[in-house]
């Protein structure tokens, strides 16, 4: 499945610092069994995952 997300995330180098914001973002290959209670933590640790210079992710949300 595919989800749209929007969320904000900070760098590595300033982990407090959230300075990034992602207006819209599509996130694929989601498995349609994630019960919808635990999918912003399964896409967060995928956007986590994609990219090693994200240090934390706040205010997911689902579009």
């Amino acid at each position: 499945m595919q989800y749209r997300v929007a969320y904000e995330h900070s760098l590595r180098s300033a982990p407090d610092d959230f300075i990034v914001h992602v207006p819209s973002q599509l996130v694929e290959d989601i498995p349609a069994n994630i019960p919808r209670a635990l999918l912003p933590e399964y896409i967060t640790d995928i956007i986590l995952k994609r990219s090693s210079q994200i240090a934390k992710v706040r205010n997911l949300r689902v579009l």
